[in-house]
């Protein structure tokens, strides 16, 4: 069940949806994916926020999509690196409300569109990739189940074939967190599926023989797992009145509980490199910042970042490198802002100007719940993210607002000139380069222009017209 509270930031976020353009090699790419969980009714689809960058060549594009088909209020989402695939939890059916926890796999470089093949129905709560096998944790017995996945690119065919599922009496309840490391993957058994009760277990499944390897009797209503060094952490609600920190070392049947004395509804995160001994957790509208070599709770908040009034909600939260990602909702909207590492980036302002800019409105699409980072080559012939220069000075358009007319700049010979909408729709395209541009008879709203120089450059600048 979640639980939702209020927080308000100033900053909004104004998002880049480009259309979608090939590119005829593999690159190397630093992605991020985020779940939208939609609302049921005027979003009654899960949608994906999506950041791709090739930090070499200084090409980014970022933009957010409805999955069409996927079930509102999805769950989770897991890439694998062998097959390019993007798996993602559906949630509930808004006509009955019951959970279906359907599993839709995207080829996310060629296409937003999920591929026939899915896991139909199966309470899938989380999931994770590891090497062949797709992992779910279900709503309901077997609680937990491992998928082989089989990918023809060429022929966009996928298998998924039911391997095994583990028996055990400790896999008894809903686990609702899961992390995979090395040949071991760690479930938090969380709550009763009939009664809503919380458990208080974490179980080792051995991927190699089967089992059940070990298990943990950790604080009540245990949730998302982390990973620093050797030592696994468990974000522990209980009754929701103060937030335990659970340590497990593997090797070891000792659990080690902190009571933060915070309140916490959600959010639980370290960097991805598992390395820094400190979590960030959400405590109602403030963010906090636990030591694990000390067990103690920073003072004040982290990067003094808090607030005080309604009506976004804080929600998601991700760690990353030299980022941070924080995602705010009031259920129809959501607002992403990103900092940056203060270590590695000691001059302020820390906010990443490429997604708070200029007070612009939120992403458009309500609730913006769970974020994975990618690093990787889409060793494809195309994609369906496509990519700009962000480099500055590339293109420049002016007046912005506008009414009229827009006057644009390229620093190359230009051969097309494309219009998209906010929503990525193209809307006009010009093979003899007209400037200015008319654009009196377009709607209100924000839109992009991109430009595609002689020789193959790609440039995009965006505009509002009144």
């Amino acid at each position: 069940m979640k639980k939702r509270y209020h927080c308000s930031m100033s900053i909004r976020l104004g998002i880049l949806l480009v259309g979608f353009l090939s590119l005829c090699w593999a690159q190397p790419i630093q992605a991020v994916f985020g779940l939208l969980e939609g609302n049921g009714n005027t979003y009654p689809h899960t949608g994906l926020y999506y950041r791709w960058e090739d930090p070499g060549a200084g090409a980014m594009t970022s933009g957010i999509g409805d999955i069409h088909g996927v079930e509102p209020f999805g769950n989770d989402l897991a890439y694998d690196p062998r097959t390019k695939l993007l798996f993602v939890v559906g949630g509930s059916n808004p006509t009955t409300g019951n959970w279906r926890g359907t599993v839709y796999a995207l080829d996310i470089w060629r296409s937003q569109t999920p591929l026939s093949t899915r896991l139909d129905s199966i309470g899938a709560r989380r999931i994770a990739v590891k090497d062949t096998l797709l992992l779910v944790t279900r709503y309901w017995y077997p609680y937990f189940t491992a998928y082989r996945i089989s990918y023809n690119p060429a022929l966009h065919t996928l298998q998924l074939d039911s391997l095994w599922s583990p028996v055990s009496p400790l896999l008894r309840n809903v686990p609702d967190g899961l992390l995979v490391r090395g040949d071991t993957a760690f479930i938090s058994i969380s709550y009763s599926n009939t009664t809503f009760l919380p458990d208080s277990l974490v179980l080792a499944i051995n991927l190699r023989n089967r089992t059940v390897a070990g298990s943990w009797q950790v604080y009540p209503n245990p949730n998302e797992i982390v990973r620093i060094g050797g030592n696994l952490y468990v974000q522990c609600f209980g009754n929701f009145s103060s937030l335990r920190v659970a340590r497990i070392t593997p090797s070891s049947p000792v659990v080690t509980v902190w009571n933060t004395g915070y309140q916490s509804l959600g959010g639980f995160a370290t960097d991805t490199g598992g390395v820094k001994d400190t979590i960030l957790f959400w405590n109602v509208d403030t963010l906090r910042a636990f030591h694990v070599t000390t067990g103690q709770i920073a003072p004040g908040a982290y990067l003094g970042i808090t607030s005080t009034t309604a009506p976004f909600s804080a929600y998601g939260l991700m760690w990353v490198g030299r980022q941070l990602w924080l995602s705010f909702t009031n259920y129809s909207d959501t607002s992403l802002i990103v900092f940056r590492d203060p270590i590695w980036e000691p001059t302020p302002p820390h906010f990443d100007t490429a997604f708070v800019s200029m007070g612009l409105g939120g992403v458009g699409y309500p609730s913006l719940r769970r974020f994975i980072y990618v690093s990787d080559d889409t060793s494809r012939t195309t994609t369906a993210l496509a990519a700009f220069s962000s480099t500055p000075g590339a293109v420049h358009v002016w007046p912005t607002p506008t009414l009229q007319h827009l006057f644009w700049k390229s620093q190359a010979p230009v051969e097309t000139l494309i219009l998209y909408n906010a929503q990525g729709q193209m809307i006009r395209r010009y093979t003899h380069p007209v400037n200015p541009l008319p654009v009196e008879d377009l709607p209100a709203g924000l839109y992009f222009l991109t430009v595609q120089q002689v020789g193959g450059g790609m440039h995009s600048a965006k505009f509002f017209k009144e």
